[in-house]
């Protein structure tokens, strides 16, 4: 496995040298997040419950709050629904949520999709981002160790941590772009929001192959003082991934035993707006753009308005699509 791996990380970095003499910039990113069926809570006040697929409002605000545009993409289209998002978006999010990461739900099955889109994508020459946070980190575990599931069981559900970072944690192109004061803040303060029952141990992270193509930046240790890994960076390409959730310090505001441990601190939002600038700059690379104006606006969150669902859901506000 690891001379295969060694091999395809070889060529990937071959592609970016590619990337980077060929991209271009935008000052308009549009970014697609994905969206997954919701669940009965968010669903549950609503009068009309028709809706089959949702996104927190959180991540929307979250890379609104950069500068960029946000596109939904719905779940269980036909791939060339995808194809045409991949050549008119500058990135894509796989977010958190309680859905299956494999093919058996519409946000794997898309999300399979998508990532190999962005994969082809980059390998031709077009720089193109992807982002995953927390359930959207371990699909990006699982797509990239063919398709496996090397996640473990862990108990890091409503828990604010901080980073310990790998020994060449600098040697990334997240570290390298953050400030010294937001560095101060991942390493000493608990400044990111944990929701998560499955991590990626650093010895799964070897075993599958993972350490051969993405960087292990960060890890941190849930309740039971088990080590995962909560942030890590492809070697050659602009995919991401955190275990953690940025968007909701700045975001997510429900205060029961279940949600009270989001940090609201001046310099946990800090953080999070970090996270947010860092993949928006990483969209801006990409000046793929929509073939009209009309395509554009139609295509955009604008056209939808998010629905409060707070009082049953763990998020203040959802966007809900049929």
């Amino acid at each position: 496995m690891a001379g295969k791996a060694s091999t395809a990380v070889a060529l990937l970095a071959g592609a970016l040298c590619c990337v980077q003499a060929q991209f271009d910039f935008t000052l308009r990113p549009i970014i697609g997040i994905l969206s997954q069926h919701p669940s009965d809570s968010i669903l549950e006040g609503l009068e009309d419950k028709n809706y089959t697929s949702y996104i927190a409002a959180s991540y929307v605000k979250h890379f609104e709050s950069a500068g960029a545009r946000v596109v939904p993409i719905l779940i269980n289209q036909d791939d060339a629904y995808y194809e045409n998002l991949a050549k008119h978006l500058n990135g894509f999010v796989f977010p958190g949520g309680a859905s299956s990461i494999t093919s058996s739900s519409g946000y794997g099955a898309a999300g399979a999709k998508i990532y190999q889109l962005v994969r082809e994508a980059n390998l031709r020459g077009v720089y193109l981002p992807l982002w995953g946070t927390c359930l959207g980190f371990e699909m990006l575990t699982y797509l990239a160790a063919g398709e496996k599931k090397w996640l473990a069981s862990c108990n890091a559900s409503n828990k604010a941590d901080r980073l310990n970072v790998s020994a060449d944690y600098m040697d990334s192109r997240i570290f390298t772009q953050m400030p010294d004061n937001v560095i101060g803040f991942v390493r000493l303060m608990d400044t990111t929001a944990n929701y998560h029952k499955w991590c990626m141990t650093p010895e799964n992270f070897t075993l599958s192959g993972l350490a051969d193509e993405f960087k292990l930046l960060a890890t941190s240790y849930d309740f039971d003082d088990l080590e995962y890994v909560a942030l890590m960076e492809h070697v050659a390409l602009p995919i991401f991934g955190s275990q953690f959730h940025p968007e909701k310090n700045q975001f997510e505001w429900k205060d029961d035993s279940k949600h009270d441990a989001i940090p609201h601190s001046p310099q946990a939002v800090g953080v999070a707006q970090y996270f947010a600038n860092f993949f928006a700059n990483q969209a801006r690379q990409n000046n793929q753009k929509f073939p009209t104006e009309e395509e554009e606006t139609a295509a955009l969150i604008y056209n939808y308005e998010p629905f409060f669902t707070q009082e049953t859901s763990g998020f203040v506000q959802v966007y809900l699509f049929r």
